[in-house]
């Protein structure tokens, strides 16, 4: 005949699978972020003011430059173009040059400076990448990093 376990010991068996599910997590986060804070190459991208900007010397006519205004205004080749005309910019684009997969191979050169909020280029992004226009080569115009102690 076998007896049940007592009280006593009933109560101090402990499940330890939630503890060790927290020790993983835990362990997890911390490895990440040490991970992320470890990564000193990365630095803040500095776009120059768009005064500044200075016009392509060498065009390359493989590529459709697009500036983004401060006040989220786009221009292409000098003019200023509503969404609507950007997109149908992007999608006549994107036919020029399809490979079999059906993506682009065309590049877009987003030009902007350090006042455009991104959101601005995080839409034109957007647009780049949508089913219909697959421009997956997106380039950005910086200003070239001055060296210490030149003019």
């Amino acid at each position: 005949m076998l007896k049940s376990p007592s009280r006593r010991i009933m109560l101090t068996k402990l499940n330890m699978t939630p503890m060790i599910d927290c020790v993983f997590l835990l362990n997890l986060f911390f490895m990440t972020v040490t991970e992320l804070t470890r990564q000193d190459e990365i630095e803040a991208l500095l776009l120059p003011d768009i005064e500044n900007a200075k016009a392509d010397d060498n065009p390359d006519p493989e590529r459709l430059v697009i500036n983004v205004m401060k006040d989220g205004a786009m221009l292409i080749s000098g003019t200023e173009r509503t969404d609507d005309q950007v997109i149908d910019a992007l999608i006549t684009e994107s036919r020029l040059t399809r490979t079999r997969e059906g993506v682009s191979d065309r590049t877009v050169l987003i030009k902007a400076d350090k006042r455009t909020p991104f959101r601005f280029i995080r839409k034109l992004m957007f647009w780049c990448v949508q089913h219909n226009i697959k421009i997956w080569r997106v380039s950005f115009g910086i200003e070239p990093a001055q060296m210490e102690g030149g003019p």
